[in-house]
Formats: C-alpha cells, structure tokens, sequence
C-alpha cells in the first residue's frame, strides 16, 4: 500500500476517476478521424500519425493537432508541449513546420519509446 499524498491535479490510475478520464478521452479518437489521423492512446498519452504525401496532408495534421488544443482546453487538460515532438518515418526527411499552442514542434528522426 501507497502512503496517502495530496494531488494538485491528476488522475490516480486504476481508480474510479482513471475509468471515467478513460471514457472522455476516446472522444478524441473521433474528434481526430475527422482529419483522417490515426489514434494510439495508452493511459494519458496520444499519438497521432497520419502518412504525409503532399503540403495538404501537412494541413490536415495541423487542423488535427488544433482540434486536440481545443478539446483538451475545453476539459481544462495541459499538454506537456515540451513531450511532443514530430518523428519521421521513411527514407524521405522533412522539415514540418507545426505548432503546438503557437509553440514548434521539434522533429527528430528517432526517438526513445518507453
């Protein structure tokens, strides 16, 4: 057993509140198919992905990533701006220019998975 801690903000995992941010979070999931991106969720993490073939493909990505902005202000959620990043995938490298609350994304060409 854990010893008792008071949380500013959060949600215990495996606690009743977990269950329930687990519903409202898989909206996101149909608010982004929208933008044909695809969705991973584990527990509080997303990762969208979507292949990028021409300059309208790079909108779509911003528009998706502004939706998950606005979604995730209308639930008082933060995004971890400094966790997000853009990863190439394929042989092809670019430079995308997409923002995250006005803030760039880095791109890496790899990264660490957990």
């Amino acid at each position: 057993m854990s010893d008792a801690v008071l949380l500013t903000s959060g949600v215990v995992q495996s606690s009743g509140m977990f269950l329930t941010f687990l519903m409202y979070i898989n909206e996101l999931i149909y608010i982004l198919e929208k933008y044909n991106i695809k969705v991973k969720l584990f527990a509080d993490d997303v990762k969208m992905y979507l292949k990028i073939v021409n300059d309208v493909y790079m909108q779509q990505v911003q528009l998706a990533i502004n939706a998950l902005t606005n979604w995730a202000q209308e639930w008082q959620l933060g995004i971890s701006v400094d966790k997000c990043c853009i990863l190439n995938i394929g042989t092809e490298i670019t430079a995308p220019r997409l923002s995250l609350n006005n803030c760039p994304l880095s791109v890496l060409t790899q990264i660490r998975e957990l």
